[in-house]
């Protein structure tokens, strides 16, 4: 940990951040010697930053820190975060906020070391050197020649010791290197505008492949699996990718357009990768996209996006592409027997499809099976849609496994996947963890609504009704009553036992 706050009080100094100053004696702010103005709450999460620069902090360590309550909704740090993310992008236009206070997906936020550091370092003052008697003089200095002279050779040996490791290691190292030090970007996948025919007939295989490279990629968070609605929305011809529709926080809005190109089996596309907190335009590029080698030229889209970012260069997919993929995306007509190898894609977009759509237990018990004996470690998306599977099914132990980490916690902060957990912990008669993930659930809607709706329903008595009413406001894709009608009554059944607990009279 990089404690750089108390390096600066200790020496005298001030930080450099970037192009500003940050003085710890005065507690200020400032531009080539102007003072900024700082909330005393945008203070205190400044100077709990510097104290761990490079290392991210987790977002329930600042919130225990600044508000000294677990209960403070995690939306209340992301606008306190966005705050001076603003100020830093209104005082240096030229930076990108967002590569400078980061944001680790799922561990918290830290200041990038590449652009913090201490600004100036006081000289220490040398004691002056005592009078030393002539008859020891020549021993002493023998003595420190024969103590410098071993400290050499050691030293020497330790450099040629890190050169050897250094070439064994070779580029492995560097590959490996800590996460804490690469920036992490979220992505909100916001939606794909289509233009013509083929463009229309490709829409849902495209948002298909893109958000299946993303969950891939370990540097990107997509913030789509924030919202309860992820789970709830089908892979369809929808403008929409799964779980936009509801997200009101990211860092980086993205969409497509696509359309028709001028010669048979090709298609136009557009990026805008767009900075929501202020609507401008961070990136923009066009491409050229065969139909015939859609994965690849879409991988395109996903590598520049990760070049503009600075992140690691992405490995492409180990599965491919196939009649079967497209089949299943633009017609719904796969068959589990036709399924010869179960990878990574194919696994995420059937569990999603059968989740949502599939009725008969049998022919989910069946993928189940293929999936588990294709996969010795489940993926993290893989895992969260197998928790769903489970459930449905009724087998509600291994449920809980795969949707929480082995501290019982969620997997994943969405509000859907902590009422899961929580009507699981009810049917177990663990009602401690019944409210905790109940209360978990609430908090995560911030997520998906705004604070002051919260706040008004959080101000009505507890009841089946009001525990409901967040959940009806949200936007899916599914129309069809009959097709919802499953996790309708999860939430329903949900929300009956809240209000007998709360209210058992």
């Amino acid at each position: 940990m990089h404690n750089l706050l108390e390096q600066a009080k200790s020496s005298g100094s001030s930080i450099a951040i970037a192009q500003l100053i940050y003085h710890p004696k005065t507690q200020t702010l400032s531009k080539q010697g102007q003072p900024i103005d700082l909330e005393p709450r945008t203070l205190e999460l400044l100077e709990l930053l510097l104290t761990s620069v490079g290392q991210p902090m987790a977002s329930s360590d600042i919130i225990d820190a600044i508000w000294q309550s677990k209960y403070i909704s995690k939306n209340v740090l992301t606008n306190r975060i966005s705050t001076l993310r603003a100020i830093f992008q209104e005082q240096m236009p030229d930076e990108d906020a967002a590569k400078l206070l980061v944001t680790y997906p799922r561990k918290g936020y830290f200041l990038n070391p590449a652009s913090v550091g201490l600004n100036q370092s006081l000289p220490q003052k040398t004691p002056a050197a005592e009078p030393v008697a002539e008859s020891q003089t020549e021993p002493s200095r023998r003595q420190l020649k024969l103590a410098y002279g071993c400290c050499l050779a050691l030293l020497c040996c330790v450099v040629a010791l890190l050169a050897v490791v250094w070439q064994q290691q070779g580029v492995s190292s560097q590959e490996a290197r800590t996460q804490s030090l690469i920036p992490k970007v979220e992505l909100l996948l916001n939606r794909i505008d289509v233009l013509g025919p083929t463009a229309t007939a490709y829409r849902t295989a495209v948002k298909a492949i893109l958000l299946q490279q993303q969950v891939e990629y370990p540097y990107t968070d997509i913030a789509n699996q924030d919202a309860p609605s992820y789970f709830l929305d089908p892979l369809t011809q929808t403008p929409f990718f799964p779980g936009a529709r509801n997200m009101r926080t990211s860092d980086y809005l993205v969409n497509l357009e696509l359309k028709d190109g001028s010669e048979a089996g090709i298609l136009k596309a557009q990026l805008s990768v767009i900075n929501p907190s202020s609507d401008k335009l961070a990136f923009r590029h066009q491409y050229r996209i065969r139909v015939a080698e859609l994965q690849s030229d879409l991988f395109r889209i996903h590598a520049d996006m990760v070049a503009y970012f600075n992140l690691p260069k992405p490995s492409k997919s180990h599965w491919q592409l196939s009649e079967k993929h497209t089949d299943l995306l633009m017609r719904g007509e796969v068959s589990l027997d036709q399924i010869s190898t179960m990878d990574e894609f194919t696994a995420n977009t059937l569990a999603r499809h059968l989740a949502l759509f599939e009725r008969d237990d049998a022919v989910i018990e069946t993928f189940i099976d293929k999936t588990q004996l294709a996969f010795d470690i489940l993926p993290d998306e893989l895992s969260l849609w197998m928790g769903l599977l489970h459930y449905k099914v009724g087998k509600l132990d291994k449920a809980k496994a795969l949707l929480t980490t082995p501290l019982g916690d969620s997997l994943i902060q969405n509000a859907l996947i902590y009422t899961f957990v929580s009507h699981i912990a009810f049917k177990q008669n663990k009602l401690d963890q019944f409210r905790l993930n109940y209360m978990e659930s609430l908090v995560a809607l911030l997520r998906v609504m705004p604070s002051e709706a919260l706040f008004e329903r959080l101000s009505q008595p507890e009841s089946k009704q009001t525990c409901l009413k967040p959940w009806t406001e949200l936007k899916i894709s599914v129309k069809d009553e009959v097709l919802v009608r499953r996790w309708r009554s999860l939430i329903e059944e949900h929300c009956s036992n809240v209000g007998s607990i709360t209210n058992p009279n």
